[in-house]
C-alpha cells in the first residue's frame, strides 16, 4: 500500500486509541471499549479503500467505464461491511450504542480531516 493511505489509517488508529483512552478514564470500561470498536470498523473502512486502490492501479487501463463501475462497486462494498461491523457491534457484541457511534464518528472525522492536517495536495483538488 502507499504510504500516504498507510500513515492516514495510523492517525486513524493513533486518534481512535485516544478517544479510547479518554473515555475510559471519565466513563466506563464499556464505553471505552465501544469507542475503541467503532473508531476500529472507521479504520478498517479506510484499509479496504487503501487496498481496493492498490488492486485497481495493478490493472491495465481499462477504460472509463470500467474505473467508474470499480469505484462504485468499491463504495457500495465498503458501505456494507462497515454496517456490518457496526450491527455485530451493536448486536452480537452487545457494546453501547451511544459510544460506539461517537467512536465511529470520531474515526471518521479523522479520516476526513487527516489530508488537511498533512497538507495533501489531493485534499486540495
Amino acid at each position: 500500500m502507499r504510504s500516504d493511505q498507510v500513515r492516514l489509517a495510523g492517525i486513524q488508529g493513533a486518534i481512535t486509541l485516544i478517544g479510547a483512552a479518554v473515555t475510559y478514564l471519565f466513563a466506563t470500561p464499556l464505553a471505552a471499549g465501544s469507542v475503541a470498536y467503532g473508531g476500529l470498523a472507521a479504520v478498517t473502512g479506510t484499509l479496504y479503500l487503501a487496498w481496493r486502490l492498490v488492486s485497481g492501479r495493478r490493472r491495465e487501463y481499462l477504460g472509463a467505464e470500467w474505473i467508474l463501475r470499480h469505484a462504485y462497486r468499491t463504495a457500495v462494498e465498503r458501505f456494507v461491511l462497515v454496517a456490518c461491523l457496526l450491527a455485530a457491534g451493536f448486536g452480537l457484541l452487545r457494546l453501547a450504542p451511544l459510544w460506539l457511534l461517537a467512536g465511529f464518528i470520531w474515526g471518521q472525522l479523522a479520516w476526513l480531516a487527516a489530508p488537511l492536517w498533512s497538507g495533501s495536495t489531493q485534499a486540495k483538488g
